[in-house]
């Protein structure tokens, strides 16, 4: 009886991640007039909140020879509006206990803080205050340039391996806005002037061009009120339609560089691949697919790669679709053994034992997986504003989020197999070889 018991527990256990994902999230959403869209993530464990707005506007929107604009305007929404003026955005914020930040992508920029409930009222008159009413003066966009440009030149120009990786994005995207580095290239930002930031925030920080997350202790009737009473009043802007750049299936690139104290090579392989708004069931496939490969040491092309072939020092894949154009897939690999060009065979070899050894009971264990990260995310308010805040800035539904689990356990093994032939064979592809010093003959 004893060991029935105990069988029948554990099979309790392998089912409870997706029974526990039975349950919705607790978030709804509503628009104000001016069209805000503002979500709620109800979670009362402790009364603090996340209070995230995504502007749903990031390098991709730069026009031709501004790049750097958006990440350069993140800066300056700190430097003061006509009613907080200066640098007291950030100083109000940490004399009330909360935690304040920033970030530019490819395809959004958010600005978020971390508090007790009590203060979210004063975050959100802060934040709804710079939607329109930001002060720019000369001496601040003259300091914050520099410091972008500063910026640049640490985490790029002065990173072989950041360079080596924009290079080869940049042989990937071609034409296609994604392949403008957030940071712009060094003759832009210094070419920036006060009224590109100027015409940058006009055009681009407006309500209807927002997404407002609330995650924490609240409730919608409360959101509402809220958001009405301080974003509310704010002018929507007309805003035209993005089009994006179309890539050729069976494109491929190859760029092997040197760079100067390079003391370890590198390898990558990015792909672009369809995101979660241009096809939702392969979007899925590759996400378990990306999770299944991912650079733990259990995961097969580690241990092909690392363990048994002793070819590398390390190896890592993911898959991005959070997007408003393409995805991509990346592939990166540190190798053990000399490189040279033939090392995409080596690659090559870890991918296709990667697949052969994915069977149905080990699809089952990274989705199983998968779901319990699910369930850690959820109470994680932090976390969860982030991830539905960028779903929705990038063209999913709420129902997209409810349904996360059910279309993770949809996923088959020939919709991976599919998704990965695709992947591999033919969409477009940059390849990209990074030798140490003095080895590229």
């Amino acid at each position: 009886m004893k060991n029935f018991c105990i069988a029948i527990f554990l099979s309790l256990l392998l089912l409870f991640p997706y029974m526990v994902m039975a349950e919705n999230f607790d978030v709804e959403d509503f628009f104000l007039d001016n069209g805000l869209q503002v979500v709620v993530v109800k979670n009362s464990k402790a009364p603090i909140v996340k209070q995230m707005l995504f502007y749903k506007v990031g390098a991709v929107d730069e026009n031709k020879g501004k790049g750097g604009i958006a990440h350069l305007l993140e800066h300056l929404m700190f430097r003061g509006t006509k009613k907080v003026k200066g640098q007291e955005f950030n100083r109000i914020l940490e004399r009330n206990g909360a935690d304040s930040n920033a970030f530019t992508a490819q395809d959004v920029t958010a600005y978020h803080q971390f508090m007790d409930i009590s203060r979210l009222e004063l975050a959100m008159f802060l934040e709804a205050d710079r939607m329109q009413n930001l002060a720019i003066n000369d001496s601040d966009f003259i300091t914050e340039r520099d410091i972008v440009y500063q910026e640049r030149k640490q985490r790029i120009d002065n990173n072989p391996a950041a360079k080596f990786f924009e290079k080869v994005r940049h042989a990937l995207w071609q034409n296609h806005p994604y392949a403008n580095p957030i940071t712009g290239y060094d003759d832009e930002i210094v070419n920036l002037s006060k009224q590109d930031a100027i015409n940058f925030y006009k055009q681009y920080y407006a309500p209807n061009n927002a997404v407002l997350v609330l995650a924490g202790d609240i409730d919608v009737a409360i959101a509402k009120k809220m958001a009405e009473k301080y974003y509310g009043k704010l002018t929507p802007v007309f805003l035209p339609k993005k089009e994006f750049e179309k890539l050729p299936d069976n494109y491929k690139a190859k760029i092997e560089m040197e760079l100067p104290n390079v003391k370890m090579g590198r390898f990558v392989k990015m792909v672009a691949v369809p995101s979660f708004v241009q096809d939702t069931k392969m979007a899925y496939a590759l996400e378990v697919l990306g999770e299944y490969l991912s650079g733990d040491k259990n995961s097969p092309l580690y241990q092909k790669m690392v363990i048994k072939d002793k070819a590398a020092l390390g190896v890592s894949a993911y898959y991005d679709g959070l997007s408003r154009s393409y995805g991509m897939f990346v592939i990166s690999v540190v190798p053990k053994v000399k490189l040279d060009s033939s090392f995409e065979n080596i690659v090559n070899k870890g991918w296709n034992f990667a697949l052969a050894s994915l069977t149905e009971k080990e699809l089952e264990n990274v989705k199983r997986k998968m779901l319990i990260d699910l369930i850690y995310l959820k109470d994680n308010p932090e976390s969860l504003a982030k991830t539905v805040g960028w779903m929705i800035a990038t063209g999913l539904k709420l129902d997209d989020l409810q349904k996360y689990s059910e279309n993770i356990n949809n996923v088959s093994l020939k919709d991976i197999k599919s998704a990965a032939d695709y992947l591999w064979n033919d969409a477009p592809s940059a390849v990209g070889i990074l030798y140490p010093e003095g080895e590229h003959k």
